[in-house]
């Protein structure tokens, strides 16, 4: 007879996987959907992950409150506690069953009583989530494939295409269709190219099309930045926040035209892509979805804060795109995870994104620049453009996304476009584009203010007279300003005041000026 103690049951692993990543999120490691995505390699089924993980965030609070008022962890001090959380999760708000016969969850059923009786009076468990379930977005990579090929590829796989005809169907109407898709029917993006819409319940994570970088996943929302800047084929484009990557793809579609990467043969000459992301780990998830989709054949990876890059090293850039961190409350299904961002977490947020910003307003042949964020906080959004704007003279608000209703908040912002996740059944995001002044658009602003240029397209400063013609800055201006100078420096008559008003950067090092710049002001030097 052995004396070996039987082995214990061991927890589903879909539940252990799914811990993980909730921990792993709480620790702020990455967000939700790259923690998934890089999952896949312990577990197949990262939808389920997914929906499980977000539904634990949606439903934090509550759980909080029960598990406090039951003191469960008092009790069971050695139960892991992000696979209490999912467990939990899985028992009241997902499949309402526990399968299997470990410890933990038999531990978890011992409470499943206690817990209900506190959560009944915050939530109706027994009722269904009445919130509409939103569609799910897949845009056509036209480095494998082409909209046309794809749209038959479906089709012969058993899917329907439901048609309509843009001319004659309103915005409105569009979105009625999208509400009434049949779980095998399918239907093209009313706004975005090559975007397909399917039914919330479509299961494509497995389908061939993904599988081979034909499709990929993309919410609405996330095509809309790339869409709005628009670069021309063979065109150089610097993504500043690259991962995980799906815009960069995108990007990579768009400079290189018609050209099928797949099918061999040369890109667009000029056509070229460099994708910015500092977190090492992020940086190996965005190769792998640019090899998939074979964007990496125009795109260079750069391992390196965008901050820290010199914009005089990359003359050849002619389009950024900046989607920088932001407090995301625009994303749908994350609105109500852990409740509203801290008004010190806000301003720390908001800081970097005028720094990141007002630096890719720096790069020497930039022609446009789009700032976007999926948030739909003001401060994040028309107020980074308002402090960067008024920094940046040479630089103008363009018109985004013509089509879109959606606007900015406020009529200086009318040309900014803005997403509302229940009406337009997609993240909620903000979408800005930044254009280079020409000199007739300067002059226009205000005759009487110096045009400051980069060295590749301008001379020294210049003050522009009344009647519009270039001048030199006259002999009394130069005078004020040695005069003011010279009166900063000036230190009071009896000595009681020793410190000298000199101008804060006057005498410094050239290097050590601009670095000083760089980290106390939001625009760059």
């Amino acid at each position: 007879m052995s004396d070996k103690r039987p082995r214990s049951v061991p927890v589903p692993r879909l539940y252990k996987v799914a811990a993980n990543v909730y921990r792993e999120f709480n620790e702020g490691k990455d967000s939700v959907k790259n923690l998934v995505y890089e999952a896949r390699k312990k577990h197949p089924n990262i939808k389920a992950i997914n929906a499980l993980v977000l539904e634990t965030l949606n439903h934090k609070i509550l759980l909080d409150a029960a598990l406090e008022k039951t003191e469960f962890f008092t009790k069971e001090p050695r139960f892991q506690k992000d696979l209490a959380y999912i467990l939990f999760t899985e028992l009241f708000f997902g499949k309402k069953i526990l399968p299997g016969d470990s410890v933990p969850i038999n531990t978890a059923l011992l409470y499943q009583n206690k817990i209900k009786k506190h959560l009944e009076g915050e939530v109706n468990l027994d009722k269904e989530r009445d919130n509409y379930k939103y569609p799910k977005y897949t845009r056509v990579n036209t480095l494998c494939n082409s909209l046309v090929r794809v749209s038959r590829a479906l089709r012969e796989d058993g899917w329907l295409e439901v048609m309509y005809d843009k001319e004659t169907v309103s915005y409105k109407e569009f979105l009625t269709m999208i509400k009434n898709l049949k779980e095998n029917e399918f239907l093209v993006d009313y706004h975005i190219p090559n975007l397909i819409v399917f039914p919330p319940k479509a299961q494509l994570y497995d389908h061939h099309l993904i599988q081979d970088g034909s499709l990929l996943m993309q919410d609405k929302a996330s095509c809309m930045p790339i869409t709005a800047l628009s670069p021309p084929p063979g065109s150089c484009v610097m993504d500043a926040c690259a991962a995980p990557g799906m815009k960069t793809s995108q990007l990579a579609s768009m400079v290189c035209g018609n050209w099928v990467a797949v099918l061999g043969g040369n890109p667009p000459p000029g056509a070229k892509v460099y994708a910015v992301e500092r977190n090492t780990r992020r940086c190996q998830i965005l190769n792998d979805i640019l090899v998939k989709s074979k964007a990496d054949k125009v795109t260079t990876v750069i391992n390196q804060n965008f901050l820290d890059i010199n914009p005089e090293e990359y003359s050849d850039v002619e389009y950024v795109i900046v989607d920088p961190s932001c407090s995301g409350d625009g994303m749908v299904n994350r609105n109500s995870m852990v409740g509203p961002v801290s008004e010190e977490k806000l301003q720390q947020l908001v800081f970097f994104q005028k720094k990141i910003l007002s630096h890719a307003l720096t790069f020497p042949s930039a022609k446009k620049v789009v700032y976007s964020t999926c948030t739909l906080t003001q401060e994040e959004d028309e107020g980074v453009i308002e402090d960067v704007l008024a920094n940046n003279y040479h630089w103008k608000l363009t018109r985004a996304l013509d089509s879109w209703e959606g606007r900015g908040i406020g009529e200086d912002y009318s040309n900014c476009v803005r997403t509302d996740p229940q009406q337009d059944l997609c993240n909620g995001f903000f979408v800005s584009v930044l254009e280079r002044c020409s000199d007739e658009e300067l002059k226009l602003k205000n005759p009487e203010r110096k045009i400051k240029r980069d060295k590749n397209n301008v001379t020294a400063s210049e003050s522009i007279t009344e009647n519009g013609s270039d001048d030199t800055v006259s002999k009394s201006k130069k005078k004020k300003k040695k005069d003011k100078i010279k009166e900063s420096e000036s230190i009071t008559e009896n000595g009681t005041d020793e410190t000298e008003s000199k101008p804060k950067y006057g005498r410094m090092p050239k290097e050590e000026r601009k670095e000083k710049y760089k980290d106390e002001y939001c625009t760059t030097a």
